[in-house]
């Protein structure tokens, strides 16, 4: 074999090589189109290195002229892929001079077939034999087309493309690789474009076109090579993280889980499936998952999807999951929605973990939270023994004294029926009072779970002032409200919030038991603003403590015969109600204090 030969062979064996390579690595992964176009550039460079050679062996004109012709159509299209695959691999350069070359390009492919053997040659007179490489190859001599011009001037616009390439892309990543890349490119179509003018002078026995393009493949393949090194490092780095995070996330008790929304297809990892009772095999939809879910929690689960999809982007939800053997657990699930360049919904991506043992703790606490109300109010109750008994005892005589007139009245011959009639009417109004004070005495002591509902501040407080009103006749505490009686609702638990009331209400009158009578002032107002609703008691009394927050605190007390419970458990109650509690002193009058009960307005408090 002579060495043309071997060269030639071996220049469209590595062309075939590298273009069959990066075609599979193509048809696993579709959507990079750099290498298929890479692909068919290293074929049409095989098929040119093969024609050439053959057209370096020929024995007539006639023979040269068809074997050029195809290999020049092959040589046109690989400038073309050469150009398209620039512009995929670095995502840049200007469309219309890649279109501009496709279609001087394409008007070459057409010229190569209109007239004489091929584009270069109107007609091929005779081959001369000339020495290359220690054997002797066929060299034509002709007439040449006056359009041969249109190849060096094509050359040219791929030399102006790939710079145009290498400079937009470095310009827009600061990667010095595009300049590289690009520049080469340019460098090889320079070679080509001078190798070309050589052979045209008859100076070169070949153009080495078929070298230089194996060079220019050579160059591409090795950037796709590392690319898929690159890649398949990543792939790695990508499977040791997953296997990271896996084992962290089921040390944690947790699930991760991705909802692709086009294809709505649920992954999830093995925990997953196991609390929400679906099989390792079976493919989880949308629906699929939300039959797991407690048929109580599917709605508001559905609306926080919904949100997240169409406004946040941001998922959280709370809800019950049923396993296979029907065990309910509570789960709270956050997560991520992953757009496209539109804006539109690709998937929801997050993490779950099981809370359930934290919920039976918040049903034990609020259960016990209750019961240490219950307990508060019972005492606090017990303070006002007095005063309610007194506040039962003025209807009560009342009923007696009125009874007895309407007995006397009834003995009289004839009786005064109209004057017992009213005495009846007093004595229903009496009962109907004292029945009130039972009531509300009955709501304070009776122990039960928290009842949320729609209620008025200004009720509430109305309440627990006709509760206190006795107490702070006989202790000459003197009472103004300010009630704003366009206040909206807020949702609680009344007796609770008049507990609440209750503590700070008699905590006020405690603070000014120093004060003379006329001194002791306690003002109740209510006002809104903002979303909330506010509740306020201040006093002329003794004042705050220099660190105020201490007053929140279990078993502190500046009473005498305190616990230190009430306030602590106030706070407790207001919390639970998303509210907050705080106190203040009074700055203006530089005497006593004022506390705050803030709660959040119905219509914008917070599912």
């Amino acid at each position: 074999m002579s060495w043309v030969t071997f060269i030639w062979s071996m220049t469209a064996g590595l062309c075939l090589t590298l273009g069959a390579v990066h075609f599979l690595v193509w048809t696993r992964q579709r959507d990079q189109w750099a290498n298929l176009v890479f692909s068919f550039t290293a074929a049409a460079a095989a098929g040119y290195a093969v024609l050439d050679m053959v057209a370096l062996h020929a024995r007539t004109p006639a023979e040269y002229g068809e074997l050029w012709r195809w290999a020049l159509s092959l040589g046109m299209l690989e400038g073309v892929s050469i150009a398209w695959f620039i512009h995929l691999y670095l995502r840049a350069g200007r469309l219309w001079l890649l279109w501009l070359i496709c279609g001087l390009r394409a008007l070459m492919l057409v010229l190569n077939f209109v007239h004489g053997p091929n584009f270069y040659f109107r007609e091929i007179t005779s081959l001369q034999p000339m020495p290359l490489l220690g054997e002797l190859i066929s060299r034509p001599h002709g007439v040449l087309h006056p359009w041969v011009i249109l190849m060096p001037l094509s050359f040219l616009l791929i030399i102006l493309f790939a710079i145009d390439v290498a400079h937009t892309a470095s310009k827009r990543s600061g990667r010095r690789r595009a300049w590289v890349m690009g520049g080469l490119l340019a460098v090889g179509f320079s070679l080509g474009l001078v190798s070309y003018t050589l052979y045209a002078r008859e100076i070169l026995p070949s153009t080495f076109s078929s070298q230089l393009f194996l060079s220019l493949i050579l160059l591409m393949g090795y950037e796709l090579s590392l690319d898929v090194l690159r890649a398949g490092q990543l792939s790695r780095d990508l499977l040791e993280s997953q296997q990271r995070m896996r084992l962290a996330a089921s040390a944690a008790d947790l699930s991760l889980w991705e909802w692709g929304i086009i294809r709505d297809e649920i992954w999830t990892t093995e925990k997953g499936r196991e609390r929400a009772g679906i099989g390792a095999s079976e493919r989880i939809d949308f629906a699929r998952y939300l039959q797991s879910i407690h048929p109580d929690d599917r709605e508001p689960t559905q609306r926080a999807v919904r949100h997240a999809l169409e406004v946040s982007g941001e998922f959280e939800a709370e809800y019950r999951v049923i396993s296979r053997d029907g065990a309910t657990c509570w789960v709270v699930a956050r997560g991520q929605v992953e757009r496209d360049a539109h804006g539109k919904p690709l998937r929801l991506r997050g993490v779950s973990v099981d809370v359930t043992e934290r919920k039976k703790a918040e049903v034990e606490l609020t259960q016990q939270r209750n019961e240490f109300a219950h307990l508060a109010r019972v005492m606090t109750l017990s303070e006002l023994s007095g005063s309610l008994a007194h506040e039962l005892n003025q209807p009560l005589a009342i009923i007696l004294t009125n009874a007895q007139a309407a007995q006397r009245l009834l003995a009289q011959q004839p009786p005064d029926l109209a004057e017992v009639r009213d005495i009846l009417a007093d004595i229903v109004s009496e009962d109907e009072r004292a029945g009130e004070v039972i009531k509300r005495l009955r709501m304070l002591l009776k122990p039960g779970q928290t009842h949320l509902q729609p209620l008025n501040a200004n009720a509430i407080a109305e309440d627990v002032l006709r509760i206190v009103r006795s107490d702070f006749i006989e202790r000459g505490i003197k009472v103004h409200a300010k009630l704003d009686e366009s206040v909206p609702p807020v949702v609680g638990d009344r007796v609770q919030l008049q507990q609440v009331l209750l503590n700070l209400i008699l905590n006020a009158g405690d603070a000014m038991a120093a004060n003379s009578p006329p001194d002791r002032r306690l003002t109740l107002g209510t006002a809104h603003g903002d979303g909330t609703v506010r509740v306020s008691v201040s006093d002329t009394g003794c004042g705050l403590p220099p660190d105020a927050e201490r007053i929140f605190e279990p078993f502190y007390t500046t009473k005498k015969d305190g616990l230190g419970l009430g306030l602590p458990i106030c706070r407790s109650i207001i919390s639970a109600h998303h509210g907050r509690l705080w106190a203040e002193p009074n700055v203006a009058t530089r005497r006593g204090a004022t506390f705050h009960v803030e709660l959040p307005a119905l219509a914008e408090r917070k599912p």
